[in-house]
């Protein structure tokens, strides 16, 4: 079988008649790379689309090759032949680019040309040659001499950051900046971009320049940013601003990646906090003294409390999180854990919202978590009904918290309220820095906190 439909049936999803036309291309190779005395090959794209495969070569026999060995069959990446990648990608020619031979890895200048078949890209013709054979591509494309810009380009400084670059009414680049040169070196470009088509550069944007147009382009490693701005005026056609935003995207790509990990994270959290709580409260139901029971079943719902609010309290940093939904998770964790089919309690969660940042979150979930749950406990002895409320009261400088009850109160004084108030008026004032104000009587108790919005 023909290496080249063997390896268009193996590697890429081209049709029989795709084939057939590379078929009947391939024996025109030879003649080719002896006329232009490179190395002359046939990409076509994998089935996968994330690389290239080499179904067709032919050596020049006029100089020597690039290459010592067969280069039949060899998969390439994209990010080895941004020539390839951008007239794939494109449909469109791209003169004068670096690429690394694989395998010698050494540096090439590659032109390539599309190949289409019934209005399809199907394939790519590369012309290859050393780097030190670079100028004589140049020699042969149909372009005006370089010509010294004649017209008032002030805005058209070196000084700024930005490639930055002007187009004639024939298309020819005729002024660019220091950056402009320096990026196209970087992409590949072995000769001065000053003089030569914008088509080789510019091909996705509008070669007439009437409109104004942004558009983001993929170049090998670098991702572009291009903004067109129609100038119609003394020759000019249009400019072209370009910035690198490649470490931008880098920078997205990895807050995804990291925000994959974050909920990752919080799942596994999540389970070992369900597993301590589970422990706690296994050992608490095995203990001999009430009082261990009760401490050990207090911290099993601690955990639970932290556990239920774990979306909102693990974050990326700078990223805040809704008060408002951490009240919510409190509630429906001791209405979950804490109420017995015997005890007829309704909790509610009243006020407003407030953005907070994550470590806010985490204080304000334990010392409303004890609050409440102390409520739970001890404000409806006897199996009586009644009512909790956790409310949010949002400022503009400080924000207020208040768990409500209407039980039976408690006695004022320094042991008033237990170890668990003791244990909120700590977390309220080295976590929050506010302080913690108790009213209390027969027709109910209210705990409320105060804290300053930084």
């Amino acid at each position: 079988m023909d290496p080249t439909r063997r390896l268009c049936q193996k590697y890429t999803s081209l049709t029989e008649a795709e084939i057939a036309f590379l078929e009947e291309y391939v024996p025109t190779l030879q003649a080719l790379a002896n006329a232009e005395e490179a190395d002359v090959f046939i990409d076509c794209r994998t089935a996968s689309g994330k690389n290239a495969i080499v179904v067709g070569e032919a050596k020049p026999t006029t100089v020597p090759s690039c290459y010592a060995g067969m280069i039949l069959g060899m998969i390439i990446s994209w990010t080895d032949e941004p020539a390839v990648d951008r007239s794939f990608r494109l449909g469109v020619p791209t003169v004068g680019v670096k690429a690394v031979s694989m395998p010698e890895n050494a540096q090439v200048v590659q032109t390539v040309e599309p190949l289409f078949f019934q209005g399809k890209l199907v394939a790519v013709l590369i012309y290859e040659k050393r780097s030190t054979q670079a100028e004589e591509i140049f020699l042969k494309l149909p372009v005006e001499p370089r010509r010294p810009f004649q017209h008032d380009s002030s805005w058209l400084v070196d000084r700024i950051s930005e490639a930055a670059l002007l187009v004639d009414r024939k298309g020819i680049i005729c002024d660019c900046n220091a950056a402009a040169r320096d990026l196209y070196r970087q992409l590949g470009y072995v000769s001065d971009i000053q003089g030569g088509p914008a088509v080789n550069i510019l091909p996705y944007l509008d070669q007439d320049g009437r409109t104004e147009l942004r558009k983001e382009v993929v170049s090998g490693a670098h991702v572009l940013e291009y903004r067109q701005i129609p100038l119609q005026q003394e020759g000019i056609a249009y400019g072209v601003l370009i910035q690198d935003v490649t470490a931008l995207r880098q920078k997205e790509r990895e807050a995804v990646r990291l925000s994959i990990s974050l909920r990752e994270l919080r799942h596994r959290m999540k389970n070992n906090l369900q597993l301590l709580s589970n422990i706690l409260r296994y050992q608490g139901q095995n203990a001999h003294s009430p009082e261990t029971q009760s401490a050990l079943y207090d911290a099993s719902v601690r955990l639970l409390s932290v556990m239920s609010t774990m979306d909102e309290l693990v974050q990326l940093p700078g990223e805040q999180v809704s008060l408002r939904h951490v009240l919510e998770g409190v509630r429906a964790n001791v209405l979950q854990h804490m109420l017995t089919p015997a005890q007829t309690i309704v909790i509610t969660v009243t006020g407003g919202d407030l953005a907070a940042p994550a470590e806010t979150g985490v204080a304000v979930a334990l010392a409303v978590n004890e609050l409440t749950q102390n409520a739970v406990q001890h404000a409806f002895p006897s199996g009586r009904a009644g009512q909790i409320r956790l409310m949010l009261q949002p400022g503009s400088v400080s924000a207020r918290i208040s768990v409500e009850d209407d039980g039976c109160g408690f006695p004022k004084g320094p042991a008033g309220g237990g170890i668990g108030l003791s244990l909120v008026r700590t977390i309220v004032k080295e976590r929050l820095g506010g302080e913690v104000e108790v009213q209390t009587g027969p027709g109910g108790t209210c705990v409320s906190f105060d804290f300053f919005l930084l």
